[in-house]
């Protein structure tokens, strides 16, 4: 579906962030998602505003199904294509409502005068009629809901099925995941402190954490905070990332004077974790856009860190490639990304079913391309931060049965800590998990991931 939508006006935004929140979710059903359509929408409004913005768009997308559901209950009649920005903002009343428990007074009242800002007061009537309605039968209405999963746990359906058929010990454990917000996690840089040494420095400065149970150098703090508060961060002792995510420059462990490729590399995490690992590594960090490695140089920048990053599709070696063989690579390769829900809830209401098998294809395509890169006797890494089988383990089945030089290497996970994710008949799935220290109580729990480690046969003499 294509649609051109309006930009809210600096003023509408100012005066009303849920008609701002309302036109973002508009343009979410259109197709695009929320990191491209937000930030446009909070340079129009105070700065003191956006994080209210976050949450109202974040909130609505991690509920959207279950309160999709609930506004088709309330609407006599649903409303036509061009009030779409109407049924969004009754979506936004809703989640305030059901899922944050709002005063019913000041929720039903600014949602109802949003109206007014998206220049249709004339549906003021339907939006306070559905609210006040909610308002006398939530309880009845919310019973209703609790026996389908989709509206239970807010997830499209073709995702309940497809989790329930891959997973049907822990997909209910996994949709409960998603909804939650994730916890605050850091790697430390293990050129400037060892992780316990940077506890220490932490506690020093009043922060409290606590060390991650599987990946070597993180750190869960116990409450998000402004990064640039954390010792050390602007010369670059410290970064942001996911315990997950934090496992890919282990398991590629590259050695001092390597060459390694990083495949798909932006926003630069795991480019950079790779630099901190060993010492003279010679990198290379490619990505599709241009405009995508400007995140990659600039957490090289402060990191003081340095990788020849390059824009070009990885699958055309001759505009890139100079011939000469890798020692490691990491195809961190683009995938639906359902492991970080959590994150990015706009992927309910963006992924289709058929985007699965089509970028199963593609990723395919990545390993068999960039496999000719590698050195005989290297490893190459294959990494999703998805939790669907056809672009995982299916992916890696189907490339060792034609590729008859490579084959997983088991030794490297006997290596690992094993308590980290479970067998998936090829390499290992970790899913989205949030759980709290009972002595400390700190938020643990890493994003859903999945990774193989594969090994090039080294040429007989």
């Amino acid at each position: 579906m294509s649609r051109s939508i309006q930009s809210p006006s600096s003023t509408s935004s100012a005066k009303n962030i849920r008609a701002t929140a309302a036109r973002v979710l508009t343009q979410v059903q259109y197709g695009q998602s929320l990191a491209q359509c937000l930030p446009a929408a909070e340079e129009k409004i105070e700065f003191d505003d956006i994080p209210f913005l976050r949450e109202l768009c974040y909130g609505s997308c991690r509920w959207y199904f279950r309160l999709n559901a609930l506004a088709k209950m309330l609407l006599e009649k649903p409303f036509q294509d061009h009030d779409e920005d109407l049924h969004q903002l009754l979506i936004i009343g809703l989640y305030q409502l059901d899922v944050q428990k709002k005063a019913a007074h000041a929720a039903i009242y600014e949602t109802v005068e949003a109206a007014i800002s998206l220049d249709k007061p004339y549906c003021k009537g339907v939006i306070n009629a559905c609210l006040r309605r909610y308002e006398r039968e939530h309880v009845e209405l919310n019973k209703s809901l609790g026996d389908n999963p989709v509206t239970l746990y807010s997830h499209p359906k073709w995702l309940v099925k497809a989790l329930k058929k891959a997973w049907p010990d822990n997909y209910l454990d996994i949709m409960e995941a998603n909804n939650q917000h994730p916890p605050f996690c850091i790697r430390v840089n293990q050129l400037h402190h060892s992780r316990e040494e940077y506890l220490a420095l932490l506690e020093q400065a009043g922060i409290p954490a606590n060390a991650g149970k599987h990946a070597k150098h993180s750190i869960y703090l116990d409450h998000a905070m402004n990064v640039f508060e954390l010792p050390g961060f602007e010369d670059g002792w410290c970064s942001v990332q996911d315990e997950a995510a934090q496992l890919a420059a282990e398991l590629l462990d590259p050695q001092a004077g390597e060459t390694v490729l990083d495949a798909c590399a932006a926003p630069g995490g795991k480019t950079c974790h790779i630099l901190e690992s060993a010492t003279d590594l010679n990198v290379t960090a490619i990505d599709l856009e241009e405009k995508r490695l400007v995140r990659v140089n600039e957490n090289l920048e402060r990191l003081n860190l340095e990788a020849k990053t390059i824009a070009c599709d990885a699958n055309d070696l001759d505009t890139w490639w100079d011939g000469k063989l890798f020692d490691r690579i990491l195809l961190d390769a683009p995938c639906a990304a359902i492991g970080v829900i959590r994150r990015h809830p706009d992927i309910k209401l963006l992924r289709r079913k058929e985007d699965i098998e089509q970028l199963a294809d593609v990723q395919l395509g990545l390993l068999k391309s960039l496999w000719s890169t590698l050195k005989p006797g290297g490893r190459l890494v294959y990494a999703t931060c998805s939790i669907m089988p056809m672009e995982n383990a299916t992916v890696i089945d189907t490339f060792i049965q034609a590729q008859n030089d490579a084959y997983q290497d088991v030794l490297v996970y006997s290596l690992q800590d094993r308590s980290w994710g479970v067998e998936s008949g090829q390499g290992r799935q970790l899913f989205p998990q949030l759980t709290k220290e009972l002595d400390t109580g700190t938020e643990q729990g890493h994003d859903g991931f999945y990774y193989a480690v594969l090994e090039k046969k080294a040429k007989e003499n």
